[in-house]
């Protein structure tokens, strides 16, 4: 809720891994609101198709795309499919971008921009671990009609002791509300399935370090394919009000697991509408299973907020200023 000023980031490697991290999740502080707070699970409403966007919101979504390199880049249709889903979306994150050539990226964005649409993105560097031969990238892709932010604005976590397989790709990002934008820091992951369940507890420090990098900037949430169900969050589901917006609902594509998610602070980031989901892309595309499984093996998430900021503890947070891209 608390602005930050949006000046560019100079530098991509900022935030130290060590120990993990040496913080403790429950160091993290959230204002008292006087009452009770609900969990997403309790006044969340979930829907397997994607509502659509509006003047006074704005919808934010995470895709892995599972493996998007040069096989699908042959593929009309299922660039096509990936085009649409992306134009579904205000700003979305994804991961697994496989491909060696850095123009797959561009490919699919001027794809996107082809029937009108002005989308932009932050990409990172090829992550990965050299003894795996396996890298991948995560990107920001974002509407510039109603979102402000890019490369400049964005960084990858600082890793010097290679304890994630994979370190995080972070984005600030704000609406193009004329007034008192909804300003936000997005922490973009996708965690080994073989070590989930240590990468998780290191998340959890890499959230809070990011949060406290990022303050006075309170908005900050981590999203992306976590291979870890809600109720199966470790260090990261102790935050206090730190909460996955996805609960009960599958997110591949045979509908069997629930392996991505939203986690928002649920104290801070009263801008959440309560409505969240994933899109069934059989649903979307009028397709069998094994059509959609040509798409990706995980249907995107997404979670649904206000354009602009909101209220915590009956102050605005927002302040008079408006920031702008400098």
């Amino acid at each position: 809720m608390r602005r930050l000023p949006f000046y560019p980031l100079m530098v991509l490697l900022l935030i130290g891994l060590g120990g993990y991290l040496g913080c403790d999740p429950n160091s993290i502080q959230t204002p008292l609101n006087g009452g009770t707070e609900s969990t997403a699970s309790g006044n969340t409403q979930y829907s397997a198709s994607i509502p659509e966007r509006t003047n006074a919101t704005i919808l934010v979504g995470s895709f892995n795309m599972q493996r998007l390199g040069p096989s699908k880049l042959k593929k009309p249709i299922v660039m096509e499919r990936f085009a649409e889903i992306i134009r579904r979306f205000d700003i979305i994150a994804l991961q697994e971008i496989t491909s060696k050539d850095q123009n797959t990226l561009p490919t699919l964005v001027n794809l996107v921009n082809s029937k009108g649409a002005r989308y932009s993105y932050a990409i990172s560097p090829r992550i990965g671990r050299a003894a795996s031969g396996y890298y991948e990238q995560y990107a920001f892709v974002f509407d510039t009609n109603r979102i402000q932010g890019g490369p400049d604005f964005s960084y990858v976590v600082q890793d010097d002791r290679d304890i994630l397989h994979r370190e995080p790709f972070v984005g600030r990002f704000q609406t193009r509300s004329p007034s008192a934008p909804f300003q936000f820091t997005l922490i973009n992951i996708h965690t080994d399935p073989d070590e989930i369940t240590y990468e998780l507890d290191v998340l959890a420090d890499v959230y809070v370090n990011v949060r406290q990098y990022e303050y006075p900037e309170d908005d900050v949430m981590l999203l992306g394919d976590l291979n870890a169900g809600p109720n199966k969050m470790q260090k990261l589901g102790q935050i206090p009000s730190f909460e996955p917006l996805i609960n009960g609902i599958p997110t591949n594509t045979r509908r069997n697991k629930t392996l991505d998610n939203i986690l928002v602070d649920r104290q801070t980031t009263r801008e959440f509408t309560g409505r969240a989901g994933t899109i069934d892309l059989e649903q979307m595309f009028g397709v069998q299973l094994a059509e959609a499984e040509k798409i990706s093996d995980h249907l995107p998430v997404w979670a649904e907020f206000t354009a602009t900021e909101q209220t915590v503890m009956g102050t605005a947070q927002s302040g008079a200023t408006t920031s702008v891209l400098r």
